[in-house]
């Protein structure tokens, strides 16, 4: 019930003209939930809350998780979206918004030695955004931290930047790669044909 009040949400801010960004398919909902089952897992934060679709599929896998969000929160139905998480997942997010490049490092600072041990980068396309999101999550992993970041298109305009950023962070040793996949596959590499690309790695 809880996810289609979110989609109803959806839903209603597209009848009123109001612009929704991009969220995340089934597939790589299926995918999300499985990291949040994880025996391992009990802590997720994630750049990117949106509709609040890839929070619910961390919340509903597993009762003791609990998700942390940074969101922009520029758009009107993200409100109504975190409300719907309340609702059903009372006590299990948080939300902050803000520009992440700033709310990140700050929470950070804020909370000296506190990490996840999921972290999922959902969050503006630009290569400079992209970079940076990748580099301040790093102060809020721990060893074990599995690192995820999504859309890695190089043949889509808003793949470009996140492809850029990951692509330079493997190589400056920031990160270290375990796990491309294109549409719920594991690949080796993403090809024009892809409509979801995403990879999962551990910090250096």
């Amino acid at each position: 019930m809880g996810f289609e009040r979110l989609l109803a949400n959806v839903d209603d801010a597209r009848s009123n003209g109001w612009f929704v960004e991009g969220s995340v398919s089934d597939t790589e909902m299926e995918f999300l939930e499985s990291l949040a089952r994880r025996s391992d897992v009990r802590r997720i934060v994630e750049i990117g809350f949106n509709a609040g679709f890839s929070s619910h599929a961390f919340l509903r896998a597993d009762p003791q998780v609990e998700v942390t969000s940074f969101d922009l929160g520029d758009h009107e139905y993200v409100a109504t979206a975190k409300q719907c998480i309340d609702d059903e997942f009372p006590g299990r997010h948080t939300l902050i918004t803000g520009d992440s490049t700033q709310t990140v490092p700050a929470f950070a600072g804020e909370h000296a030695g506190e990490t996840f041990d999921v972290l999922f980068i959902d969050g503006g396309h630009t290569y400079e955004v992209a970079s940076a999101d990748i580099a301040n999550m790093a102060r809020l992993a721990h060893e074990k931290s599995v690192v995820m970041i999504d859309d890695l298109l190089p043949h889509k305009p808003f793949g470009e930047g996140p492809v850029q950023a990951w692509r330079e962070a493997i190589e400056t040793s920031i990160v270290v790669e375990t796990g491309l996949y294109q549409d719920g596959e594991v690949v080796d590499a993403v090809t024009t044909d892809a409509a979801r690309a995403w990879a999962i790695g551990r910090y250096a």
